[in-house]
């Protein structure tokens, strides 16, 4: 199965009622790793489960973007996508949850 497509949507005023949730991404975990405990955290549910990642998104491309190597920058990147009914922005440092 493929992974479905990132999507881009407008912000709406039921989305700037919700706080953003900050999670940093251990040293120890690859970034798919962090949304899916960020997201199973403020959702009290094991989503590897229910609803996995790659369902949504491809677990190892977004990994790759944000693997360390010399030389290379990620300050600015950011990843948006739609998991579990959250937009998820995933930087180099964090998950945040939209």
């Amino acid at each position: 199965m493929q992974p479905r497509q990132p999507t881009i949507r407008n912000k709406t005023e039921s989305d700037a009622a919700k706080s953003p949730q900050r999670y940093a991404i251990r040293p120890d975990e690859r970034v798919s790793e962090a949304v899916v405990r960020a997201v199973s955290t403020a959702t009290a549910t094991e989503l590897q489960l229910d609803d996995p990642l790659y369902d949504h998104i491809d677990p190892d491309a977004l990994n790759d973007l944000f693997r360390p190597y010399p030389g290379r920058q990620h300050s600015g990147t950011e990843v948006h996508f739609n998991y579990h009914s959250y937009t998820v922005v995933v930087t180099a440092d964090a998950v945040e949850l939209r």
